[in-house]
């Protein structure tokens, strides 16, 4: 793999591994805060809502101002929001503000200002693999080497988050978000090469939702996303309810689950998606079926092993269905409408990550395995979906 999609990989490793690394303790954090479950679901959503208004936007924007200032600006802004709610959080568990205002700061800073500074990343690396990269097999290890970043994150930064929590303080892992985006905001400003000049500089195309020959993969895109949303930000209260833990055991747990499955998206991605050499759809097609299983068996789980082995299949699954739902459309699109159809994915995945927080939490409340069936239904109807899906290369060839 070229060192430059190794480089920008680093910013999307950077960036999500902050994020993930919060992930296992928000839900026992927001209920020493007080919220309910759908409350953290709102949070999540909002932000979720901030990366759809804003990844269109700086899709045209890395198109016009380059690649590493659209990153440095988001690796800085997101970590600002990050210190903001750490912040927040110490304030929280003082009991200094009350419920509402508490809850009025976080949706400000982890949900609004997290969600508009995060959307650049990876709609930005999305571009600049799709810019450095030549044909079918190049763009789907370019790819997959993106994936693998997202699943290294997935990987890393629960697990940081659950050694940091054995201090026994949950803000530990609240102040060392931030200070994981600074780092690698640093590598980014000295290592990131810029892309070769073409002989025709890329203009900004729009690019519709709606064209036939990306509208199959955007849809897929967001269902598994959904699907993957829906236990993300659930997972941390099914711990605690299923295996009657403590606040700061159940950290520490979700940790251990979360990790089972991202370590095996790493795996996948690493290992067997390269050697394999399958085209996109059947990556997708594999990757669906697979994450049906997953999640079906994290809904009838009752032990930790269980919903371990039940987070891993989904994470396997996720392994190949990512690289093949995300380089499909780079590959059906001209070299014009790169910068405009990674903003469609990533504002794709980011709807998913606004509606599945809600999604989850919601029908949680009504009962802790009903979002998982409801998941599991979802998936089965994205796998025979997939099956009914047909590609055609663009007439016009990206490589240059």
């Amino acid at each position: 793999m070229r060192r430059p999609v190794l480089v920008v990989c680093l910013a999307v490793f950077g960036l999500m591994a902050g994020q993930q690394l919060l992930n296992p303790i928000l839900p026992p954090l927001a209920r020493e805060f007080g919220f309910s479950e759908f409350a953290l679901g709102a949070v999540w959503a909002v932000g979720g809502a901030g990366v759809v208004l804003a990844s269109p936007f700086w899709g045209r924007r890395t198109a016009r101002w380059g690649h590493r200032p659209v990153l440095l600006f988001s690796l800085l802004g997101a970590m600002a929001s990050l210190l903001g709610f750490a912040v927040v959080a110490q304030l929280g568990l003082a009991k200094a503000l009350a419920v509402p205002a508490l809850f009025t700061a976080v949706l400000l800073t982890r949900g609004v200002l997290f969600g508009l500074t995060w959307a650049a990343t990876p709609v930005t690396a999305q571009s600049y693999i799709a810019d450095v990269t030549d044909g079918p097999a190049e763009r789907v290890r370019g790819m997959a080497a993106f994936g693998a970043a997202q699943g290294l994150a997935l990987a890393a930064g629960p697990a940081l988050g659950g050694l940091l929590s054995l201090t026994g303080n949950l803000l530990v892992p609240v102040y060392a978000a931030p200070v994981v985006l600074a780092v690698i905001a640093v590598v980014i400003t000295f290592a990131l090469p810029k892309p070769p000049k073409r002989a025709t500089r890329p203009v900004t195309v729009k690019v519709s939702p709606f064209d036939r020959r990306l509208w199959p993969f955007l849809t897929i895109g967001f269902g598994l996303y959904l699907a993957l949303a829906i236990v993300l930000m659930t997972v941390g209260f099914l711990v605690q309810d299923r295996l009657h833990l403590t606040t700061q055991d159940t950290g520490r747990v979700t940790s251990l689950v979360m990790l089972a499955g991202a370590g095996m998206i790493i795996l996948v991605q690493v290992v067997a998606v390269p050697r394999l050499g399958w085209t996109p759809l059947r990556l997708v097609r594999v990757g669906a079926s697979v994450m049906t299983g997953g999640m079906l068996v994290v809904a009838v789980g009752s032990g930790g092993l269980l919903l371990g082995a039940g987070v891993a299949a989904l994470g396997a699954g996720m392994g190949f269905a990512t690289p093949g739902f995300m380089s499909a459309p780079t590959l059906l699109a001209t070299r014009d409408e790169q910068g405009a159809v990674a903003g469609l994915m990533g504002s794709s995945s980011a709807l998913a990550f606004m509606g599945g927080p809600l999604l989850g939490t919601g029908l949680y409340e009504v009962a802790p395995a009903v979002p998982y069936f409801a998941g599991a239904v979802l998936l089965a109807a994205l796998t025979a979906f997939a099956f009914t899906v047909t590609a055609e290369p663009a007439k016009e060839p990206v490589a240059p």
